[in-house]
């Protein structure tokens, strides 16, 4: 339908994405014109995915002013008009251009995924083929089938992989490179600096994203550590790696510094530790359902405070005399 509307060369998914996010600004009324012409100035691509949206601003649809709607309405309006409008121009530029060895990813991709949960919250999704794919807190990620493949873009955030037997491939793609499974049970965490597997059962094979041809075998019992250039090497997996899934965290003589950066993966705001108690050792079994309860114990039990400078701002420190 839109095969006359693409120019010669596929427009990036993150370039697409991003012209959908600009359009559903400008049509509610809360575009900055300065920042969208510097946008649309910074690349050829960026003018061509903007020229294509203005020729298909007919098949688009229409969005009621984002002032007549309550903040969180208007803001799930916008993630959903975004996500129609990036499939409609994916047709019509081709632009899903993720090569066989990693994901561009971008907030865009996040925010208009398929898969998503909030800081706090898990999900269980089954999968056509029969397999699974659970999801940790703040969490996005896409499913893609075909009659050739099976595929999942992880955004951000981690989820746990159980596949079903089938002869199609089953990849799981991050910004840092593309993961294999070989008839297996593993997870997977994606941060800004890098992605981590680990495997569960039987085997995966991992490709980082600017080194396609170099494949790297991680074993059950096993995780791997990689970015797009590179990984490090298999290491023993830690134990409890999967407790998250039955809504706990375990930990076995961490700092409270990582112990901290963990919990606040739950919750939404910043939880800082202070300096002076970032390296006192912590074991324990939390509860990842009610991060306050957890450090109101974890203050009682270990001679620490916890001060709130806002609901969505918190430091653990050590306790006044």
């Amino acid at each position: 339908m839109f095969g006359t509307l693409a120019a010669s060369a596929p427009i990036a998914r993150k370039v697409l994405a991003a012209a959908a996010h600009w359009h559903v600004e400008v049509k509610c009324g809360s575009a900055d014109p300065v920042a969208l012409q510097a946008w649309r100035d910074a690349s050829a691509e960026h003018e061509r995915a903007w020229e294509l949206l203005q020729r298909m601003d007919g098949q688009l649809g229409t969005l009621p002013p984002a002032l007549a709607l309550p903040a969180l309405q208007a803001a799930q309006q916008r993630r959903r008009a975004t996500a129609r409008i990036l499939a409609l121009l994916a047709a019509a530029g081709g632009g899903i251009a993720l090569g066989q060895a990693g994901l561009q990813s971008a907030p865009w991709q996040a925010w208009t995924a398929s898969l998503r949960t909030a800081p706090g919250q898990r999900r269980y999704v089954a999968l056509a083929d029969g397999g699974r794919v659970e999801l940790n807190t703040d969490s996005a990620a896409d499913v893609d089938y075909s009659a050739s493949h099976r595929r999942i873009r992880l955004h951000q955030g981690e989820i746990m992989i159980t596949t079903a037997s089938d002869p199609r491939p089953f990849l799981v793609e991050t910004p840092h490179g593309v993961i294999r499974a070989l008839g297996t049970r593993f997870g997977i965490r994606c941060t800004q600096g890098g992605s981590s597997v680990s495997v569960f059962e039987h085997a995966v094979e991992v490709r980082c994203a600017a080194r396609p041809g170099a494949v790297r075998r991680v074993a059950a019992g096993q995780q791997l550590h990689f970015t797009a250039s590179g990984a490090e090497n298999a290491q023993a997996m830690p134990a409890h790696q999967d407790s998250w899934l039955r809504g706990m965290l375990v930990a076995a003589d961490w700092p409270l510094q990582q112990l901290l950066q963990e919990l606040a993966r739950y919750r939404r705001g910043r939880l800082a530790c202070d300096a002076g108690v970032a390296r006192r050792p912590v074991t324990g079994t939390y509860r990842l359902d009610d991060i306050d309860a957890v450090l109101e114990s974890l203050c009682a039990s270990h001679g620490l405070q916890v001060t709130y400078f806002t609901r969505y701002w918190a430091t653990v420190s050590a306790r006044a005399a």
